[in-house]
């Protein structure tokens, strides 16, 4: 078995791969390596048998901001693990797993954060080769909103706004420090996953953004908040809330660590529902690479994570 770096050459087995162990076709895994490959910090590398890709493992690199630091850290993200059925059980994770995170220690990366899902995480918990510990679970939320008349400077829109951002607030706890550029880059720049905006217009600038899909549950129109960015969270949710309500749309589903900011503000303005499990749920799970991380990054309670920040 041979283990070496994947590139854009690559991208045709590469797809068949992804498309193969995520049951997803062929040309949406190609469209996806290049929307991923335009990331310049992308890290890929791959076990070969013969001409035959039998695992991948990519990390994209990310700032991750730290309080007990007060700054940001460069963390590598992992996504899109794969190994094929006709190789699984084999030990390959950690063999094509261990050159991307030498790759990421050489640039100064002090850890790898990832999103487990259930089978995802059996993984992490039974590999100690593999490296990654389990932090905690994201829960689900539901929240019925109350009907409130919108704001003349908030707009739900399906394109991204062509303005210039405000600075935005950092939140007290362990987050992945998105810009406006990186957002752009995350959900307006997919080649086949399609998001919505709330956009909060002040001054020819934008003063927040909220990033959502809207989805039905039970039948009934609902979102799915992804993703808050500003300089004042609690107005921004507020305009984001009375603007779905006035279309017609009482219920956002979100998914979230506990301490997530998002998740406490929205009750201000919305009714909390207890919604006790979650079908498809993903866990946080963290690799060190360095001796730098504070033993507060290992407490879940510490870390605010949406549903966004997943890839």
């Amino acid at each position: 078995m041979r283990v070496a770096p994947l590139t854009q050459n690559d991208i045709t087995p590469w797809a068949a791969l992804l498309a193969t162990a995520f049951n997803r076709e062929a040309d949406q895994m190609v469209q996806l390596l290049h929307f991923l490959m335009s990331e310049t910090q992308l890290v890929a590398w791959g076990a070969w048998d013969g001409s035959t890709l039998a695992a991948q493992y990519s990390c994209l690199q990310r700032d991750l901001y730290v309080p007990m630091q007060q700054g940001c850290r460069p963390v590598g993200l992992s996504i899109n693990m794969a190994v094929h059925p006709n190789y699984r059980g084999q030990g390959l994770v950690k063999n094509v797993a261990a050159p991307v995170y030498e790759a990421l220690a050489d640039r100064g990366v002090v850890a790898g954060v990832g999103f487990s899902n259930a089978a995802g995480v059996q993984v992490d918990k039974r590999s100690s080769g593999y490296g990654y510990l389990v932090v905690g679970k994201l829960r689900p939320y539901l929240f019925w909103l109350r009907a409130t008349p919108p704001t003349n400077d908030f707009f739900l829109t399906s394109q991204w706004p062509d303005l210039p951002f405000q600075p935005a607030a950092r939140e007290t706890a362990v987050h992945f420090a998105w810009t406006p550029a990186s957002l752009r880059q995350r959900f307006a720049c997919h080649p086949f996953r399609h998001y919505s905006f709330g956009v909060w217009k002040q001054d020819s600038s934008v003063a927040g953004l909220v990033v959502y899909r809207p989805i039905r549950l039970a039948g009934v129109p609902a979102v799915a908040l992804l993703a808050a960015y500003g300089r004042d969270h609690t107005s921004l949710l507020q305009r984001f809330t009375s603007a779905l309500s006035s279309r017609g749309t009482r219920w956002i589903h979100l998914a979230a660590t506990p301490a997530a900011g998002t998740a406490a503000l929205l009750r201000k303005t919305a009714v909390a529902l207890p919604q006790p499990f979650s079908r498809n749920p993903y866990y946080l799970t963290l690799k060190p690479l360095s001796a730098w991380l504070p033993p507060d990054v290992f407490r879940l309670e510490n870390w605010s994570c949406l549903g966004g920040d997943v890839l």
